[in-house]
């Protein structure tokens, strides 16, 4: 049995029995495991209030590689993402964070890629509330990027012409300009103003601020073609539930 040190975010937290919670967290070190975190729902717990989704931690849990569940051993608060702020839409898509993480990294897959920029992602979200969606949509593109499939937004995948417009094709998962799709049923033809937009996105560059001007209407289809992408490449639907409870609350 190892004892393991390492940041972590908390992912989801299941009740456990009576006083005890199985806790999914997102490591540094492991990648994505669970660990029982021990009367840790008691009153007077020293664990209580650190293992909510959105808090950023070091965990020290005890590491045995027969057990599917590790035991949490101690955690230190880093971070709190978005407990001072009343604006669920952020916080939802803070959580939709967590749900795409939670969706295509596999148990115990080493990615620090990934985790550091979550984190970074988070970070920023908690400090530009008014950037939310445009983050999650650089945070959706930079994912897409670190698991090998890069969206190419700046020629058409089958005639190469430079993209100034453009239709997403549902049937590759690609992209492709307006003549080479005119016979293709597509809900994603995107503006050249959009095409800029998906430009403008950092993506992995973590050292730039994002700060875009972009109709909300414009950054929400984007958002929901991500979404699409990912899904067609990963060859699995990420149904994120915090956005359709988003969906539902902006009706």
């Amino acid at each position: 049995m190892t004892l393991i040190k390492t940041e972590a975010l908390v992912l989801k937290t299941i009740p456990f029995q009576e006083t005890s919670s199985i806790v999914r967290l997102f490591t540094k070190e492991q990648g994505k495991i669970s660990v029982i975190a021990k009367g840790a729902r008691r009153m007077k717990s020293a664990l209580r209030g650190y293992l909510e989704p959105l808090n950023y931690i070091e965990a020290i849990y005890y590491f045995k590689i027969t057990r599917d569940i590790q035991t949490l051993s101690k955690v230190d608060l880093l971070q709190s993402f978005f407990s001072n702020t009343r604006d669920i839409e952020c916080t939802l898509y803070g959580t939709a964070v967590l749900e795409v993480i939670d969706k295509v990294v596999r148990d115990h897959q080493y990615d620090d890629e990934i985790f550091y920029l979550a984190v970074q992602i988070l970070k920023n979200m908690d400090l530009h509330a008014d950037q939310c969606i445009v983050l999650f949509a650089d945070f959706l593109l930079a994912v897409a990027d670190i698991l090998g499939y890069k969206l190419d937004t700046s020629v058409c995948s089958q005639c190469k012409a430079r993209l100034k417009t453009a239709i997403y094709n549902p049937g590759s998962g690609r992209l492709i300009c307006r003549d080479c799709g005119r016979y293709t049923s597509s809900a994603y033809k995107l503006s050249e103003h959009e095409i800029q937009f998906l430009n403008d996105l950092p993506g992995c560059n973590f050292d730039i601020e994002v700060n875009i001007s972009v109709e909300p209407s414009a950054a929400e289809r984007i958002t929901q073609l991500l979404i699409k992408y990912l899904s067609y490449h990963l060859d699995y639907p990420l149904n994120l539930k915090s956005l359709s409870l988003l969906s539902e609350i902006s009706q």
